[in-house]
């Protein structure tokens, strides 16, 4: 199947049913077929577009309070794009003019190189090539002059990429405090592997001064459809776009609720209305789209969620077989009876000839065996001397003398 669409004299191509994104313009190509002012599944954070889940809401309004507070470091772990970056600019707009603000958003740099960063953007002048005392010298005396009314602000994003040493001259800074508060306030923000690094012993003067720790989460599956639907509406949707419940439903588990994939594949979903002349988008629209984004990020963070549910699967697999094999050894030891007999064998009982204790009905074949092959008594001699019975071999009859 080869379909030829036209839109402003440019002919884009769709074959096999998967769209030729090659001759795709990346904005634009769709927005005035939809009567949109702006495209709504951009990958750029914009806290515009800010959706707030239940786990957003929570996260935001922890940053929050721990800046109000004077708390001082505040940690923000998520996994790829699950909008740690959008979180941050939305942060940074409510608290616009109600404190002073530094956003780091490249922490691959030395300690003495991030500080020097921090007084350029906070508009401290110092002296050229000025160490490390000098410059934390100078903060300290900016920090004391401010208006305490006006928190001072620090938010480092891709915190994970940081070396050891400039997270211990961050440490350093939490040493900016009066009685009662702390006079900087610093929000790291990171993938998961960050709160494994401040976990390192070399690190633990930090880990312990870390007032909140806050994980944002991905998108729940009854979540997912508020989320289109905000961003088309922003985007200027007036009913005349939706996706039916069965494409949502696709991307959904297409997508695992991660926010930045979400938006991609909504993204190609758009395109592939476009083409097919539709407003309704479908599951025939996802799977076209998933095509595309199956070459790049779509397949690694499906490839990671797979290896994660194996290895998840084989370790409940081990629990359950060995709380089985301790249930039945249980079962076992408390009901011995019930335990299949492989090969056993009765011990027969002796008889003890001296003793006067009976034995019982169905016993009395085995004893009658066992004394069937004992040696006789009864043509033994008895010395009663001795209280015995005279051993066989010394008793045994002389032969006959020969004639």
């Amino acid at each position: 199947m080869l379909l030829l669409v036209n839109y402003n004299g440019l002919t884009i191509t769709m074959s096999n049913q998967r769209i030729d994104s090659a001759q795709i313009p990346r904005e634009g190509v769709y927005l005035d077929f939809f009567q949109f002012h702006e495209a709504p599944f951009s990958i750029t954070p914009d806290p515009g577009f800010l959706f707030l889940s239940d786990t957003h809401q929570n996260v935001i309004e922890k940053i929050i309070y721990g800046v109000k507070n004077h708390l001082g470091f505040i940690l923000l772990t998520g996994e790829v794009g699950t909008g740690k970056t959008t979180i941050c600019r939305s942060i940074l707009d409510r608290l616009d003019g109600n404190a002073e603000t530094v956003y780091i958003i490249n922490p691959s740099l030395s300690g003495i190189e991030i500080l020097a960063t921090i007084l350029d953007d906070l508009g401290i002048s110092c002296s050229a090539g000025a160490g490390k005392k000098e410059l934390m010298d100078s903060l300290n005396s900016f920090l004391l002059a401010t208006d305490r009314a006006k928190p001072v602000v620090i938010i480092i994003d891709d915190a994970q990429t940081m070396p050891v040493e400039a997270l211990e001259d961050l440490r350093l800074l939490s040493n900016f405090e009066t009685d009662k508060e702390k006079l900087l306030q610093m929000v790291l923000v990171g993938q998961p592997e960050l709160l494994a690094t401040i976990s390192k012993p070399e690190l633990r003067q930090l880990h312990q001064r870390i007032a909140i720790k806050c994980n944002l989460d991905y998108l729940k599956k009854e979540e997912i459809p508020g989320y289109i639907e905000r961003r088309l509406f922003i985007a200027g949707n007036k009913g005349q776009v939706r996706f039916s419940a069965s494409a949502i439903n696709i991307i959904y588990k297409a997508s695992n609720g991660i926010p930045r994939l979400i938006n991609r594949i909504c993204d190609y979903c758009l395109i592939a209305s476009y083409l097919a002349n539709e407003y309704t988008i479908n599951k025939k629209h996802v799977k076209q789209a998933l095509k595309e984004v199956g070459s790049t990020e779509y397949t690694r963070i499906k490839a990671f969620i797979k290896r994660l549910y194996y290895r998840y699967a084989f370790v409940l697999i081990l629990i359950v077989l060995a709380g089985f094999a301790g249930s039945m050894r249980l079962w076992t030891y408390k009901n011995p009876e019930a335990s299949p007999a492989i090969n056993q064998t009765k011990a027969t009982p002796v008889l003890n000839i001296k003793s006067n204790i009976v034995p019982p009905e169905s016993t009395k074949a085995s004893y009658t065996v066992l004394l069937a092959s004992h040696p006789c008594n009864s043509h033994r001699p008895y010395d009663p001397i001795c209280n015995r019975y005279a051993d066989a071999k010394k008793n045994k009859p002389s032969p006959a003398p020969a004639f």
